[in-house]
């Protein structure tokens, strides 16, 4: 038989339903943090209250847990389990704590280890209250103002608070959270919430397999070092769609890092629709520390833009980096003071020791296709003797070149190479910047490649192809003209 209710009561009955999923209360598999002691005043600790409503999410077989909106929850590390929907509701910010002891052994606000089917989602806000956190530090050492731009100090630059100290341990330096540490976890989503003024890496999956990251917005100070947007660390099977990315440090980054050698290679991996801003490299692939080292990584679609370097492969170590494409991509690249590395290319691709006796692995079977480049240097490829890079493939790239700031150009930057002494590596070195620079390759094509010079013409540059020490260049109907020739 069909029911009816009279508009009045039916208006109740919506009404009644939307505070009831408003407030997480009475749903089987939701877990309201406010049910559990949060205050959410931004003022207040909620830690402990946050990880009682996540264990008992656990507990119970997974769910839902809930961070409603209107509400600022300050804490420290929070531990995730299996099963969890870690639901920031549009409006909600969880904000971390400045004092580096809050985040224990975990290293990280949002820290999972071994955890599968796990998700982090919503609307919300993570805030990694990047000052607050430098401030404390400085106060604790030498002293500093966080809040003079461009200031911080060189004695933390590089040193974050991992996974696995103890906070406790007073023979350990004070050292800098990361937003986002997951080690080893299986079956993971991320989606649509947004992270602000990370103090550090930001988003720092190791060794996960089936990672989805989809439609986040990361928005970091151009000020802060090190706070790279994600890095991808000995993770397989791993799609990364629809981000924005703006960065002081790198923007998305492969890595094999030597911390984590026993989680194997990083392979089958894409990223698509991003668009990416960062004051040291877009998209890059770099630290195969371990061998294997990186395979099977597919960039696509991406827009770059107020960059330092667009594409970069930086390899350094013993584990190979091979069979990558990059494709349908634009880049726009400018110079950066040189604290930050890079020159101002679009395309970066060098295989170098780090040290002078580091064994190399091998870069291979490397495409770059349908790309349309604008920058201040040009394309800068450079192997070593003992290892040439091997089959370098352009079909289809146009590179403009041309000065856009008033930072001094001229140089061409291979850090990190050297000891790294006192956090200073040399590499840096004056030359004419040429449209395309190649040195050591074995197996270079450029198909249907252009190199076109931009007014005013600069002293800075020099020749559109440099190349030397090649075996088997291939050109195919590529334009090219000299800095100096008539445009």
């Amino acid at each position: 038989m069909k029911q009816t209710f009279a508009p009045g009561l039916t208006a109740a009955l919506l009404i009644a339903a939307a505070n009831l999923f408003a407030d997480g209360k009475d749903q089987a598999g939701m877990f309201n943090v406010l049910d559990f002691g949060a205050i959410g005043d931004g003022t207040n600790d909620d830690t402990a209250a946050v990880q009682k409503a996540v264990a008992a999410c656990a507990a119970n077989g997974g769910g839902q847990v809930i961070l409603p909106g209107g509400k600022t929850f300050l804490t420290g590390a929070i531990t995730l389990g299996s099963g969890v929907d870690f639901h920031l509701a549009r409006g909600a910010v969880l904000k971390g704590s400045p004092h580096w002891q809050d985040y224990g052994t975990a290293g990280a606000l949002l820290f999972a280890k071994d955890a599968t089917n796990l998700t982090i989602s919503g609307d919300g806000l993570l805030d990694g209250n990047d000052h607050a956190v430098w401030q404390a530090l400085a106060g604790e050492t030498a002293g500093g103002d966080v809040n003079r731009p461009g200031w911080w100090p060189q004695s933390f630059c590089g040193v974050w608070w991992p996974f696995g100290r103890s906070a406790s341990d007073k023979s350990l330096a004070p050292g800098r959270p990361m937003q986002i540490i997951l080690i080893g976890c299986r079956s993971v989503r991320l989606r649509d919430f947004t992270i602000r003024n990370a103090p550090s890496w930001t988003v720092h999956p190791v060794g996960c397999e089936d990672l989805v990251i989809d439609s986040l917005s990361i928005l970091n100070d151009w000020n802060v070092p090190n706070n790279d947007g994600i890095d991808l660390d000995h993770c397989r099977n791993v799609r990364v769609a629809n981000c924005h990315i703006d960065t002081a440090d790198d923007g998305i980054v492969l890595k094999n890092t030597p911390n984590f050698a026993g989680y194997g290679r990083s392979e089958n991996i894409t990223v698509t629709g991003c668009t990416i801003a960062s004051r040291s490299c877009a998209l890059k692939l770099d630290e195969a520390y371990a061998p294997p080292g990186i395979r099977n990584v597919v960039f696509d679609a991406c827009v770059i833009f107020r960059s330092n370097r667009g594409l970069c492969i930086q390899s350094r170590d013993e584990g190979d980096i091979e069979n990558i494409l990059f494709s349908n991509l634009t880049i726009e690249t400018q110079l950066q003071p040189d604290k930050w590395w890079g020159a101002g290319e679009p395309i970066h691709v060098s295989h170098l020791q780090r040290h002078p006796d580091t064994r190399l692995g091998h870069v291979r079977q490397i495409r770059f296709s349908n790309i349309l480049c604008r920058g201040e240097s040009g394309i800068y490829i450079h192997g070593c003797a003992a290892q040439p890079i091997e089959d370098l493939v352009f079909d289809n790239v146009r590179v403009e070149v041309g000065k856009t700031t008033d930072v001094p150009g001229g140089f061409y930057d291979d850090r990190p190479i050297g000891s790294g002494a006192g956090g200073q590596f040399t590499g840096i070195y004056t030359n004419p910047i040429a449209g395309i620079y190649a040195r050591e390759v074995n197996g270079l094509t450029l198909r249907n490649t252009q190199v076109v010079w931009t007014r005013p013409k600069s002293d800075l540059y020099g020749e559109a192809l440099d190349a030397a020490r090649i075996q088997n260049l291939t050109l195919d109907h590529d334009s090219f003209s000299s800095a100096a020739s008539p445009r």
